[in-house]
Order: structure tokens, then C-alpha cells, then sequence
């Protein structure tokens, strides 16, 4: 009886401590004001947008930024400003409080996550990125993501709906992932592929039945190359289900 007496008594304890520091911080966030901005991007993610960008974006969401207590700030609203960016994936913004002694400065703080593409889409009129989702990320001069290039004659439509698939498998696979650098496609909407290893091209056809095409391929690396070489034939033709046909130089 008597320790249950003293666990209800620390139980209360510790209520109303947290109800105090809550309610200390909800103090501090009402009278102090927003004096810094802090754009962070998380290490590993790519920089279409960089932390001044960012901070400009914050600032056009909310030009009364700095004029503002930082309990009157609204960060949802803030957060949804900002993810009509294709490139940022996910935002959290959060304020702080700093100081002591009364000598107390308020944050706010942004931290950002952005897309990581699978792809660069590059044709006659337009060059951007797709992520595995299919989310269009723009290019962007000061950043270069290094992924699959797809140049030639590929549309967003073509490249989302009927090339996506086949690009996130070979995204996926450590092995092409290595070995297919760049693509062509022609105005049939076939595909042409350049490889890291032997100067021969890859006549794949259309992206349909990828998987079994690819299976064929590598068949073709680890049994026919491993005797032959990889520089003996100029052309390799995948567009037929099953049928692999060899070009010499």
C-alpha cells in the first residue's frame, strides 16, 4: 500500500513538472521573437535546392517572418509551402528557443529531405530528372545528379509510364546498375543502350519484357564473352523475346 502511495506520488510529481516546463515553453515561445533562420539538408540527400533557396522559399511563404513571435509563426502552413517543391520530399520546420539568463533568442529551423532521381530525361526541349515514383524534379545548373541518361527522343508520358519500370530495375540491380550508363531513344520509342564495359551497342527494342531481355544479355556477358572477348562484336540485338543476335566488328 505504502509503495503504491509513493509510485501515485511520483506519477504526480512528474505531471506537474512537464505541465510547468510546458507551460514555461509556451512562455518563452510567446515572447521571444524569430531572429534566425536555419536551412538544414540531411547529408546524404541530393542539393537541387540549396539552403539559400530554401531560405528564400521560407521567407516568400511568410514575409512577416521576422516580425513575429515564434508561437505565432505557423510551421504546417509553412511545410505545405514548401513540398509544391517536386524536388523536396519531406520538410520538418520546428522552433527553438536558445539563451539563458533571460537572454533568450528564437529559432526556427528547417530541416529537408530531397528527392533522390533515378533518371535524367534529356530530349529537344526538355531536360529533368524522375525519381522512383515518377515525381518530375527539374534539372538544375548548380547541381548534377549522376544517374541514367536518357537522351534522344523519350516524353515525359514515355518515360514515365512505359521506361520507369525498367529504370528502377536496373536501379535496383547492383550488376546493370554498374553496366548501363546511357540510353537513346528513337522516335519509335525504342530503345538504344550504351554499356561501361565493351564499346558494342545494345539494340534493346521497346522496355517491355526488360527482364527477361537483361537475362538474356547477362546469359550472353558470363557464357559467349567469357571465351570470346568483349570487344568482339559491334552490335547486340535484344529486340526479340528470346533471340539474342550478335553483330561482328
Amino acid at each position: 500500500m505504502f509503495k503504491s502511495v509513493i509510485k501515485i506520488g511520483a506519477l504526480g510529481l512528474l505531471v506537474v513538472v512537464v505541465a510547468i516546463t510546458m507551460a514555461f515553453s509556451s512562455g518563452k515561445l510567446a515572447r521571444v521573437s524569430c531572429q534566425d533562420l536555419i536551412v538544414r539538408i540531411h547529408e546524404d540527400s541530393p542539393r537541387f535546392i540549396d539552403e539559400e533557396e530554401i531560405m528564400r522559399l521560407v521567407k516568400k511563404a511568410d514575409d512577416k517572418l521576422f516580425e513575429k513571435k515564434l508561437n505565432e509563426i505557423n510551421t504546417e502552413q509553412l511545410e505545405r509551402a514548401l513540398k509544391k517543391e517536386t524536388a523536396i520530399k519531406n520538410i520538418e520546420i520546428y522552433r527553438r528557443v536558445v539563451g539563458q539568463d533571460m537572454d533568450f533568442k528564437g529559432k526556427l529551423i528547417v530541416e529537408v529531405a530531397q528527392r533522390e532521381p533515378v533518371v535524367r530525361i534529356r530530349n529537344a526541349k526538355e531536360d529533368f530528372y524522375l525519381d522512383s515514383e515518377g515525381v518530375r524534379i527539374p534539372a538544375s545548373g548548380a547541381f548534377t545528379s549522376r544517374v541514367l541518361l536518357v537522351s534522344g527522343q523519350p516524353s515525359e508520358k514515355y518515360a514515365r509510364e512505359e521506361l520507369l519500370p525498367l529504370i528502377n530495375f536496373i536501379h535496383g540491380d547492383e550488376f546493370w546498375h554498374a553496366q548501363i550508363e546511357q540510353m537513346q531513344v528513337n522516335a519509335n520509342g525504342e530503345l538504344i543502350m550504351s554499356t561501361l564495359i565493351g564499346d558494342q551497342l545494345v539494340e534493346f527494342g521497346k522496355p517491355s519484357d526488360y527482364k527477361i531481355k537483361l537475362r538474356n544479355l547477362k546469359a550472353l556477358y558470363e557464357q559467349a564473352f567469357s571465351s570470346t572477348g568483349w570487344d568482339h562484336y559491334s552490335k547486340i540485338n535484344l529486340k526479340y523475346t528470346n533471340q539474342v543476335v550478335c553483330t561482328k566488328k
